[in-house]
């Protein structure tokens, strides 16, 4: 991720323009660490037959949002929609799984929005990798990155985490990729390692490293908060431009006011979506059934993981960076949703 290019201005007046909908309403690594085989193309199943869809959807290591909201997902599908199975499967995250999901490893995966963005386009880390199959069927839900520490270290301003040890996260996942950029693009020089999420969180709590990067809501900060005095340190309002300027593809989201006893007043920095990622390869009638599934089930999603059944309202479907599944713009045009063309795929005009 240390290389950066520069984009055409169509491209990024492109991205600029999809963000837009949202703020207002080395390569990628090809192997899970779960059970996951190739599937290519299938059918939706026959309930006359009793045969049953088996699905795997990619996650990232237990501890963050990506493994709550399959989590969720995967309570739906399995419980509420018969000759559906769904099963977790965890694995690098953002990058892997938008590769896995072009390969037809797994049929589904989370994935963050720039990320995505990137990964469709063919742009940073994915050049020469172009995933032009991702599509999104879910909208997902939104997160902003932090830099999570803790009081005994001193640490509280970006700058303060130089020749500190810290953990991005998973290689590969988008939080991974964020933190470095951050401290690249605003000189500051950490000792980085890539640690799984619960054990980072861990790690932080016994004082082995100084820091590490996870993108808000956070289960294994807020369970941390009952132990430590923690420090959440976000981008600053006086770097958002520079920022800006370097990566278009970010969006810009708030963390409420009181949901961390270490933001009262919450703040306002760099984040993304998180979307639902399906192959173009996959069924329509396989993504409908399941868009379906889940919108008609919002309330058990709530459940587990309430952010996501608030957040993945139909009137967010502007906040996607690449463009829907035919499946999920059948669903969401029958329930009077409105799918910017920008976002419609070549395969539903």
């Amino acid at each position: 991720m240390k290389k950066r290019i520069a984009l055409p201005m169509a491209v990024l007046l492109s991205a600029t323009l999809v963000l837009a909908g949202c703020q207002n309403g080395g390569n990628p690594q090809s192997q899970t660490s779960g059970t996951a085989q190739a599937t290519g193309v299938a059918p939706a199943p026959s309930t006359e037959t009793g045969g049953v869809r088996k699905i795997s959807i990619g996650t990232a290591s237990p501890g963050g949002g990506f493994h709550m909201g399959a989590s969720a997902l995967a309570t739906v599908v399995n419980t509420k929609m018969s000759g559906y199975e769904l099963a977790v499967e965890v694995t690098g995250a953002s990058a892997q799984n938008a590769a896995l999901v072009q390969s037809g490893d797994i049929e589904l995966g989370l994935c963050a929005t720039e990320v995505a963005w990137e990964a469709y386009n063919g742009k940073y880390s994915f050049e020469g990798n172009t995933c032009d199959k991702i599509r999104t069927i879910i909208p997902g839900w939104g997160g902003v990155y932090m830099f999570i520490t803790t009081a005994e270290t001193g640490i509280k301003k970006l700058e303060d985490f130089a020749g500190k040890s810290f953990s991005g996260g998973a290689v590969g996942s988008s939080t991974a990729i964020f933190v470095e950029r951050a401290f690249s693009l605003f000189n500051v020089k950490p000792n980085l390692m890539n640690l799984p999420n619960t054990e980072s969180a861990r790690t932080l709590g016994d004082g082995t490293i100084h820091g590490f990067g996870l993108a808000h809501p956070a289960a294994s900060v807020t369970e941390l908060e009952t132990t430590k005095n923690i420090v959440l340190v976000t981008i600053p309002p006086e770097y958002k431009s520079k920022f800006q300027e370097a990566y278009p593809q970010y969006v810009w989201l708030d963390i409420p006011a009181g949901y961390y006893k270490a933001l009262p007043d919450g703040a306002h920095s760099a984040g993304l979506y998180n979307l639902v990622l399906a192959s173009a390869d996959v069924d329509e009638q396989v993504v409908y059934d399941i868009v379906k599934g889940a919108y008609e089930n919002r309330e058990l999603i709530k459940t587990v993981f309430p952010q996501f059944a608030e957040e993945m309202d139909i009137k967010n479907l502007g906040c996607s960076t690449i463009p829907y599944h035919a499946g999920a713009i059948r669903y969401f045009q029958e329930q009077g949703g409105t799918i910017p063309d920008a976002l419609i795929p070549p395969e539903a005009k």
